[in-house]
């Protein structure tokens, strides 16, 4: 089994792909939103909590010009993608994450996120984790400026478990700026469950969609594991 403590470069555009998804698109859609005054905020985890994911990405190509990205393959080899809490500081929740590939090698990461705000020590870090107790029409970052909300709550069934869950999702369209004809665009939806109460994703669904060349690219990635309760 080989380790490396950075990622490659294949690697760290794989992990920037759902951040750039995300954070830019709503930079787009909410760029003149206002701040609302501080609020509250309450971590909903604690040191030593892990959650383990399984990611998976697929593509259907619509035309001959069209090919699978070769990011595709970095999640198709994955056998496992583990979030571990080594520190809870007021609103700042410190992450060490553990991607293990089918062929032993295992590349690790550490971050540093305010669940208050959004604001990372790294862009390219795992950053789906929200406060806790959040509920429906609650700003994701409660004092941010993304201006994103929960959409809607329900409930998920695990092993031994039916938790609460929160749901948000944003969606948009982007024109290629090279083409004068606004013709050529992608379509881009970005999806994510996330356990209530300790705020942490449970599902995320990104679906792209592309008119030159057609095709489509689905990523998710989904709860396998975790140390608070028997997922499955």
């Amino acid at each position: 089994m080989s380790h490396k403590k950075g990622l490659s470069k294949k690697i760290y555009f794989a992990i920037a792909l759902l951040v750039i998804v995300c954070v830019v698109t709503a930079a787009i859609v909410y760029a003149a939103s206002q701040p609302s005054p501080p609020t509250a905020v309450t971590p909903g985890v604690n040191v030593g909590d892990s959650f383990t994911y399984s990611i998976k990405g697929f593509s259907i190509l619509g035309d001959d010009n069209a090919a699978t990205p070769d990011y595709l393959a970095q999640y198709n080899t994955t056998e496992y993608y583990k979030v571990t809490v080594t520190a809870v500081n007021g609103t700042e929740i410190s992450l060490e994450t553990s991607w293990k590939f089918s062929n032993g090698t295992i590349l690790t990461d550490k971050n540093t996120i305010d669940v208050s705000n959004g604001m990372k020590t790294s862009q390219t870090a795992f950053w789906v984790i929200y406060a806790a107790n959040l509920n429906v029409n609650d700003k994701l970052r409660p004092n941010g400026f993304d201006g994103l909300i929960v959409n809607s709550t329900s409930t998920q069934q695990f092993k031994n478990s039916v938790r609460d869950s929160n749901l948000w999702s944003i969606e948009n369209e982007f024109f290629d700026v090279n083409d004068p004809t606004r013709s050529t665009y992608r379509y881009d939806y970005t999806g994510v469950t996330f356990d209530k109460q300790t705020g942490m994703m449970t599902k995320l669904t990104n679906y792209q969609q592309y008119n030159n060349p057609a095709m489509t690219v689905t990523i998710t990635w989904t709860l396998t594991d975790c140390s608070l309760w028997a997922v499955q």
